[in-house]
């Protein structure tokens, strides 16, 4: 029974694997499509034009966020099982040097060096153990962390088209700064909830993470909408085009 509870939280930490990709992908979803909103909606006060952009920067934004999740994850794992084929090569051409790093690495670890001794002659005997053992205490290369390259891809791509829709909804059913301020509200209502659910699993305090996200989201949306009234300021005579 107490095996099935480590089988459990094995699949649990399994299963977080790609919280990275989620977080990432919805927040930059949210503050990257409610700042564009609102740049935009600084400089016209075209609906259409607030949500075309807003669409064309949700479906762009979610396949470069996928391509590139999908690419710097298929390096990791390439780089990743490199790494692991070299260490095997080292042990099986210098086993003795492996052996002695591996010695080396328990006793770093705060065990003794007769303790660290005893372990790697029994570790020897079992070549497959001895290499795994090696490969994670004397080079990092440990087995917890997934490369899964097209579930981070899809992830990500989910994400930040979830997260982008948020603030693009209330240009549906309104128009103007009544839109841009439901836009606001909305992605910093879900960025601070996204925040909550990252403390949850962080073991954080749930209210101070939320408030991170939250206020990230708002300084993104005051940073947009500003760098839209400059545009408008110093180019007056630039209209964006109304359909």
């Amino acid at each position: 029974m107490a095996l099935d509870v480590i089988e459990q939280k094995k699949e649990v930490i399994e299963g977080r694997a790609r919280i990275r990709e989620f977080v990432f992908g919805i927040q930059d979803g949210l503050i990257s499509t409610v700042g564009l909103l609102a740049g935009v909606q600084g400089a016209t006060e075209n609906n259409a034009v607030v949500i075309l952009t807003g669409l064309t920067a949700m479906f762009a934004g979610a396949i470069s966020m996928a391509a590139g999740s999908y690419l710097s994850s298929s390096a990791e794992k390439e780089i990743f099982d490199k790494e692991l084929r070299e260490a095997e090569r080292l042990a099986e051409r210098e086993p003795y040097l492996a052996a002695e790093g591996l010695l080396r690495a328990l006793s770093e670890e705060g065990l003794k060096k007769e303790q660290s001794y005893r372990i790697v002659k029994l570790l020897v005997q079992e070549e497959k153990v001895f290499l795994r053992t090696f490969q994670e205490k004397v080079f990092g290369l440990g087995a917890a962390e997934l490369h899964r390259p097209v579930q981070a891809a899809l992830v990500m791509g989910f994400s930040f088209i979830v997260g982008a829709i948020i603030p693009l909804l209330p240009y549906l059913i309104l128009a103007g700064m009544q839109a841009l301020y439901l836009s606001i509200t909305l992605a910093a209502m879900t960025l601070f909830s996204v925040g909550v659910f990252k403390g949850y699993l962080a073991a954080r305090s749930l209210f101070l993470s939320g408030l991170e996200f939250f206020f990230i989201a708002v300084g993104a949306a005051l940073l947009g909408y500003l760098i839209g009234l400059t545009v408008q300021y110093f180019f007056p005579g630039i209209a964006l085009p109304v359909g």
